[in-house]
């Protein structure tokens, strides 16, 4: 099932930005690159994911913040009710493997916010803006993501280097990328999505 995407035709428009084409593809892409980038669909939804729990360590990080509720829990296959959610994390008194081995712990949940921050949708839109630029320039190969800086008067062209190269210009930087992973992140490692 296809996600929807992060801001609308009409947040575009309240922002004097064109909706025809190529806007509704790069409001897909520009979403798309979001999401990648907070490792969270960032709207609520409803996930089942496996992960590896052992006998010794009470918590389990759930990814996709907010963690709105959970549904069910199942170790190695077994429901257990005997969970409870703290934060971001999944408490079990005992842990979430048996008899000093791991476990396989399926986990059910809600996660997500009930609708799309307006920081976000204003990302959103900002990068539909430079990709529908790019395509107005003749495309990606008339478009230059790597400069940063283009001087007329005197010519001269400054590139970025290193960290800071890009390869498109719906590339998110790496400051922005931390910072939309911290606040939709979460941090369990899966095994499974579904």
């Amino acid at each position: 099932m296809a996600l929807p995407d992060l801001a609308s035709p009409a947040d575009l428009s309240a922002r004097n930005m064109p909706t025809a084409a190529p806007a509704p593809t790069m409001l897909k892409v520009a979403s798309s690159v979001v999401r990648a980038a907070a490792g969270s669909p960032i709207l609520q939804k409803t996930t089942t994911l496996e992960l590896t729990g052992r006998w010794d360590e009470e918590y389990l990080e759930l990814p996709g913040l907010p963690i709105v509720s959970v549904t069910s829990v199942k170790v190695d296959g077994q429901a257990v009710t005997d969970y409870r959610l703290d934060g971001h994390r999944l408490w079990r008194a005992g842990g979430f493997g048996g008899q000093l081995a791991m476990a396989t712990v399926e986990v059910t949940y809600i996660h997500g916010l009930p609708e799309v921050p307006p920081f976000v949708v204003d990302l959103v839109c900002a990068l539909v803006g430079a990709g529908v630029n790019a395509a107005a320039e003749g495309g990606y190969e008339s478009s230059d993501p790597r400069v940063i800086a283009e001087k007329i008067d005197d010519y001269s062209v400054t590139f970025a280097a290193g960290a800071e190269r890009v390869a498109s210009v719906m590339e998110l930087p790496a400051g922005t990328r931390r910072w939309l992973r911290r606040s939709f992140g979460g941090g369990a490692g899966m095994v499974t999505h579904r």
